[in-house]
């Protein structure tokens, strides 16, 4: 594979050998094995996908090669990597709000209420909350 040259932001660490087939380097350090994998797989139907670590293991080359040769391969390399930036930021989302996530999925769930044991439980005539009450 020969490289092509990276200049600025407007390319990608990308390598070609031939018309159909290209390899991205990916820093393990900005992307998860996770993200990669989902990104991959979206990606099945239009190109077949080969990973492989680097020596120092901080990179991951994905070798693609168009399925219909007649893609061009840096479309579908382009694409790739806008939905490997999806998959980061899916994952990242999903980190930031697992915990509330867990509690309204266990409070739907739930057969009582998680939050105040005396909603379900309550007595109308011990008025437990005060309710009748004036304020």
């Amino acid at each position: 594979m020969s490289e092509i040259e990276v200049s600025g932001s407007e390319g990608l660490p990308l390598e070609t050998a031939g018309g159909s087939t290209a390899a991205l380097v990916i820093d393990l350090k900005v992307y998860s094995l996770e993200a990669v994998l989902r990104a991959c797989y979206k990606f099945t139907d239009r190109c077949y996908l080969l990973l492989a670590r680097s020596e120092a293991g901080d990179r991951l080359r994905v070798f693609a090669q168009a399925k219909p040769p007649e893609l061009a391969i840096e479309v579908l390399i382009g694409e790739f990597a806008n939905e490997l930036l999806d998959q980061q930021l899916r994952r990242a989302i999903a980190e930031e709000v697992g915990p509330v996530r867990e509690l309204i999925v266990a409070q739907a769930f739930a057969e009582g209420n998680l939050l105040d044991g005396d909603r379900d439980d309550g007595d109308y005539e011990s008025d437990a909350r005060g309710i009748g009450h004036r304020r």
